[in-house]
């Protein structure tokens, strides 16, 4: 024995939680693309394209909601019927699924699958993982159950019981799982909610759902246990704050922003207006239904929706983007340079500064990949307009979905980059580079003097 080995074994490997991520991410991706390239998958009987396939399979899976073929118009049941077990995983995570066959095979849920869950949920502690993923199951059964009732009692009339049971679990799902998906095509393909506008029942559930799932599953559990705002932990406070003026400022920026134009606002009664324009501020943070055409949007209206889709909602949630604290601490330690202040103090607690420096690292990274992307497809696509492109990229790296009409004119180089875009959108860059690149922990051998550079 040497070490604790024998000496002709060989230590096992340790394990590599973002890669196992990312694999399985891709394993799901590939599945389904099987799945719906099936002839029974498509309405007409006959397999779509592997492209088209692909494509649908990637935004379902990383709940972006973006496709280059109307859902409702093209998929049969079981086509929908995958989808809606793709937006399942993809929102909460291939690991969070898979957990639920170790419960009900009542098998023990060992170290190496308890590391892989706190990588997938972005969480740090691998106290009490068990008993979140409890927690995150069954609440994702009770919003979704209450979602798909409420909206199945409003389908009715339009859609008969059966077939608005079906829309009512499939849209509860998507707006839960910020998927962004919906089988509205019957009425106007690739219009998402627009024949609800002005439904203020459908509206607001799909709203309340997309803002639940979006908060993140560590913030339902402290909300749980600390019923007062002071007793949250500080992730919860923080999410919580941001995400609260987010949609105060949002709501009443789009209201006047748009109120007079008569593509969107402009000609709706004040409640009709008030609640489009909520539901405008909420989407974009990884909801993906719309009630109006984005391609309608002031310029200004859409680059604060780029901007909203860019900070998408809470880590450890359904939704995407760079997550609602990220920005919040950018925006909080930008304050404090101008204030001079050396540390960044929040509701009485100090941030260390390696998680300030990870904020902007990411939103960095997340800025580049959105330039490059929107760069790469101005290139192959040069006849498309570049505001549409960009909003089109940030859309698919915030795994949004909401789209200025120009997903079904992609050429098929083009659907590449943003299928891409998505993958790494859902998995994450920081993990999809730790997977990709990391062989070992970086040891710094050499400390060399500090020095000032000449900023500003």
């Amino acid at each position: 024995m040497r070490h604790g080995w024998p000496v002709n074994a060989k230590p096992r490997k340790r394990i590599n939680p973002a890669r196992t991520i990312v694999l399985g991410f891709l394993a799901v991706i590939l599945a389904g693309t099987a799945l719906l390239q099936l002839p029974m998958s498509s309405r007409d009987g006959v397999s779509v394209p592997f492209l088209t396939a692909l494509f649908t399979a990637t935004s379902a899976t990383c709940v972006t909601g973006l496709v280059v073929v109307d859902t409702a118009l093209t998929w049969s049941v079981p086509g929908r019927a995958v989808i809606l077990f793709l937006m399942q995983i993809g929102g909460l995570g291939f690991m969070s699924v898979t957990t639920v066959f170790f419960f009900v095979m009542s098998r023990k849920i060992g170290l190496s699958q308890r590391l892989l869950l706190v990588k997938s949920l972005n969480l740090n502690d691998i106290q009490g993982i068990v008993k979140l993923i409890r927690l995150v199951l069954a609440g994702t059964l009770l919003f979704e159950g209450a979602g798909a009732v409420v909206l199945w009692l409003r389908f009715i009339p339009r859609y008969g019981a059966l077939n608005g049971l079906g829309m009512g679990v499939f849209h509860s799902v998507s707006a839960f799982c910020n998927a962004g998906f919906d089988l509205m095509g019957g009425a106007e393909p690739f219009f998402s909610l627009t024949a609800h506008s002005g439904d203020g029942v459908v509206m607001a559930a799909v709203m309340l759902l997309s803002i639940i799932g979006g908060l993140g599953f560590f913030v339902w559990q402290d909300m749980g246990r600390n019923r007062r705002f002071r007793s949250l932990h500080l992730h919860s406070k923080l999410v919580l704050a941001v995400s609260f003026w987010l949609i105060v400022t949002g709501w009443v920026f789009f209201y006047f922003a748009e109120r007079t134009n008569p593509n969107t606002l402009g000609g709706m009664s004040f409640p009709d207006a008030a609640l489009a324009a909520l539901f405008q501020t909420v989407m974009p943070r990884s909801g993906g239904f719309s009630v109006f055409g984005q391609a309608s949007l002031t310029g200004v209206s859409a680059m604060t929706s780029m901007v909203l889709m860019l900070i998408g909602g809470s880590a450890g949630s359904t939704a995407g983007g760079i997550k609602n604290v990220t920005a919040g601490l950018l925006f909080l330690s930008a304050l404090r340079f101008i204030k001079g202040k050396k540390r960044l103090s929040v509701f009485k607690r100090t941030v260390p500064e390696p998680q300030v420096a990870s904020a902007l690292a990411i939103t960095v990274m997340v800025l580049a990949v959105c330039v490059t992307g929107s760069a790469a497809i101005a290139l192959i696509q040069p006849d498309l307009p570049f505001t549409s492109v960009l909003f089109e990229t940030v859309s698919a790296v915030a795994t949004c979905g909401l789209s200025q009409g120009i997903t079904p004119r992609l050429a098929p180089a083009s659907q590449c980059v943003i299928a891409a875009l998505m993958f790494l959108g859902r998995v994450g860059i920081i993990t999809f580079g730790i997977a990709a690149f990391l062989r070992r922990g970086a040891v710094e051998k050499t400390k060399y003097p500090d020095t000032w550079i000449i900023m500003g």
